[in-house]
């Protein structure tokens, strides 16, 4: 196939619209391709490749832009845009990815793997070390195809990352995120790192885990939290704050359920927009800083949500070309 019967193809799968012929036709080709990658890492596991570099091709073929209602109207402008997309991944092979963090045992520069979770989406990934890592809407991490004699690198690039480490004592296991590394043995710990957001989350359900500054920034000291508690790193300041929190309730969106334990209007937006895949604005500095107290089940829509907040905010809400506006009251 070409390109474009390619990214055709990909379209009507990524809509729900493959009949089976045209199934088994992506197999192939994707098979093909596959073989076609040059030096692929040794002792790769098959699967976790299969899945990450899926995961990249339905995000590059995704038309984030456009509203599904307006399909007939832009289908010409997404099919091309489509068609790049695949020509461009198909140039610069999106199975792996070349990074600079090398395997410690070995004299050549490890392989990088990108996993992410597209906006609406909770996707969990098993690691080189069987550790399970589950991901946010609008999250992406870096990590090497396979672990080194030393620690157990994990970059978070954006967003929010829930992890169960496999324990092993020999090989730390080590998560580097914005301006701060977190280190573990073997734990189950959350960190939360969007870009757009003012800090850096560590929360702790089980174990034990330390969290030093990231090379490149001012010294902190490290500080080790246990179960049930969290560090808030400030990431222009390095200022750091330390509390007791409820770590099940935090991790909620993992079962798609929130919990805002005081947290600010432009948090809040960030992470519904994350969440329902729809862009939430906040009108004004004062308003991005007043900050909220609640919670709400999986099954409540978006709706739902910013009707209660913005009865207990004060504020009010109106969808307008595909986003979410908040404003303040007129009194």
């Amino acid at each position: 196939m070409d390109q474009q019967q390619v990214s055709d193809l990909l379209t009507k799968y990524r809509l729900g619209r493959c009949t089976e012929e045209e199934k088994a036709a992506i197999t192939q080709w994707y098979a093909s391709a596959a073989k076609a990658q040059p030096d692929l890492p040794e002792n790769l596991d098959l699967e976790a490749a299969r899945e990450h570099s899926w995961t990249n091709i339905l995000a590059a073929v995704r038309p984030h832009t456009f509203d599904v209602r307006q399909e007939a109207r832009v289908r010409p402008v997404v099919a091309l845009y489509m068609a790049a997309a695949v020509a461009a991944m198909l140039c610069i092979g999106f199975f792996w990815f070349g990074g600079g963090l090398r395997d410690q045992n070995a004299g050549s520069a490890a392989r990088m793997v990108t996993a992410s979770a597209l906006p609406g989406e909770v996707k969990t990934y098993r690691l080189p070390d069987s550790s399970l890592v589950t991901l946010n809407g609008g999250t992406s991490i870096r990590f090497p195809g396979k672990f080194g004699g030393g620690a157990r690198e994990i970059v978070i690039t954006d967003g929010e990352a829930y992890f169960d480490v496999k324990h092993d004592a020999e090989h730390p296991f080590v998560v580097n995120a914005g301006r701060t590394q977190t280190q573990v043995l073997g734990t189950v710990f959350s960190v939360r790192a969007y870009r757009s957001l003012s800090d850096v989350r560590v929360t702790v359900a089980s174990g034990k885990v330390g969290v030093r500054n990231a090379s490149g920034y001012p010294e902190m000291q490290t500080a080790f939290l246990l179960p049930d508690e969290q560090l808030v790193v400030d990431n222009q300041s390095g200022g750091v704050r330390k509390g007791h929190v409820q770590a099940h309730l935090l991790a909620g969106w993992i079962r798609g359920a929130l919990d805002f334990n005081n947290e600010d209007l432009k948090t809040i937006a960030l992470l519904l927009e994350k969440k329902f895949n729809v862009p939430v604005r906040v009108d004004g500095k004062r308003l991005e800083e007043q900050r909220l107290t609640a919670r709400f089940r999986a099954e409540e829509t978006l709706d739902d949500i910013l009707g209660t907040l913005a009865m207990a905010g004060s504020f009010s809400y109106r969808h307008a070309a595909g986003q979410v506006l908040i404003s303040m009251n007129e009194h």
